[in-house]
């Protein structure tokens, strides 16, 4: 048993890992993706315009992850195509390129135009009208791997001609309808560097199009303690506003959370702009993740940390923390939603009676979780209440067999629960009531 449960970790912990924390690109592997049929066909025009010594280049961001990006510049009744590539080793041209394509009377595609764009990645790509009315713009955003510095610029395809109409710097691209107006709004953060002081500060804007140029407007200050942005969350806050939640890293080492919505006719950032009260409460660890939408509901939750009872005077290498979910209110609340503990991307929530008087502990041996009854000291709690571990799928006999009954699953990985035996202590949970308290997050 001892051996199936350190098997079934270190599955887990290769599970855990996510997708986030792998670093490849599509030139690096064995098989490229294959291309659908009309894939083929726009590949075919576009090699019989430039050439086959090209390599496709993949957004690695947003909603469209293709190097194909297939849609209707201008709003007449067939798609479009946008392809980035660039030229190989020795080629005529070095850097990105993008190239737009149309189809003809008879419905084949053809290269339309060619251009060299900035940066040597491509960050994202939307398709999407700025403001009421208007036609869809294309906006890309570029990435020079060496560095942070992303630059977005702006197009609008008329047909024949795919027209610049301005560029920006960001470190934070989003597109989503926040004023509720039916139509999506272009979000960017910038961040500046003082260069006699050296100190950061950010900025979050709109960016919409104004008599044919790119300007920003409604603008709000962000937090200036951040070190990197790591992850953008569109969900929604408790009274139903779309948001956007910006989780960071800080100066600290720390995860932060900010939000961004609409109101009184402009962006509202509550963290910021009441840090002292709220900051904290936004604030935990990378180990623990980003906000999220733990219970599917819509409304995104944000972590904060505090150690767990009996560990409040711990050294900080040994301690386990509590983690606190919390939703935001309006007029700079953040309400507790739920609290509990957290390990990789599952989360116990506690029901009411456990609060104060349950901790948890770590075997290091099997790796499993187990809580127990505080009675003052971490030492001599010694009531076991619950036992908390993890299998792969193909070991669900043996766990069973063992006294283990299943909670929930994720891929091969199934959550396994033990309860104690000849026990009859209050706060021993009910398999229902762990199974109802129990959530898999997408961190």
């Amino acid at each position: 048993m001892k051996r199936l449960k350190q098997g079934a970790l270190v599955a887990l912990s290769i599970f855990l890992t996510g997708c986030s924390a792998l670093n490849f690109s599509v030139e690096g592997l064995v098989d490229a993706p294959k291309l659908t049929e009309e894939q083929s066909k726009i590949h075919e025009a576009l090699t019989n315009s430039v050439g086959n010594n090209i390599t496709l280049k993949y957004p690695r961001n947003g909603e469209h992850r293709s190097a194909f990006v297939i849609a209707n510049l201008d709003d007449d009744a067939a798609n479009e195509a946008i392809v980035f590539y660039e030229y190989k080793e020795g080629s005529r041209d070095k850097g990105i390129m993008m190239n737009v394509l149309d189809t003809d009377e008879d419905g084949n595609w053809q290269s339309v135009r060619e251009m060299r764009v900035p940066g040597s990645e491509v960050d994202k790509v939307m398709v999407a009208p700025l403001g009421a009315g208007s036609r869809r713009n294309v906006i890309v955003g570029y990435q020079n791997a060496s560095t942070e510095d992303k630059t977005l610029e702006l197009y609008s395809y008329t047909g024949e001609e795919m027209k610049k109409i301005g560029s920006d710097t960001y470190s934070v691209l989003e597109s989503i309808d926040i004023d509720l107006d039916g139509n999506n709004e272009l979000i960017a953060i910038q961040k500046t560097v003082n260069a006699e002081t050296e100190t950061v500060s950010a900025k979050a804007s709109l960016l919409s199009i104004e008599e044919g140029e790119l300007k920003r407007s409604k603008t709000v200050d962000m937090l200036d303690n951040v070190a990197k942005y790591s992850k953008v969350t569109q969900g929604l806050l408790s009274d139903g506003r779309h948001a956007l939640f910006i989780d960071s890293i800080n100066l600290d080492g720390n995860m932060q959370t900010e939000i961004l919505y609409y109101r009184y006719s402009t962006l509202q950032n509550p963290i910021q702009q009441r840090k002292e009260k709220l900051l904290t409460l936004c604030t935990s660890d990378p180990v623990r993740g980003s906000c999220v939408d733990i219970d599917g509901d819509g409304v995104i939750e944000i972590p904060s940390l505090k150690p767990m009872t009996g560990y409040e005077n711990v050294e900080n290498a040994q301690v386990l923390y509590q983690v606190t979910w919390n939703v935001y209110k309006d007029f700079y609340t953040l309400e507790e939603k739920y609290k509990g503990y957290s390990s990789g991307d599952m989360f116990l929530a506690f029901p009411k009676r456990w609060e104060g008087k349950v901790t948890v502990k770590q075997e290091l041996e099997t790796g499993e979780v187990v809580f127990y009854k505080y009675t003052g000291n971490i030492n001599t709690s010694t009531t076991e209440l619950l036992r908390l571990t993890s299998a792969i799928r193909d070991d669900d006999k043996k766990m069973t067999d063992a006294g283990y009954e299943q909670v929930k699953s994720k891929g091969q990985v199934i959550y396994y629960v033990k309860f104690p035996e000849q026990t009859q202590d209050q706060l021993v949970l009910t398999i229902d009531e762990v199974k109802n308290n129990f959530y898999i997050t997408d961190n």
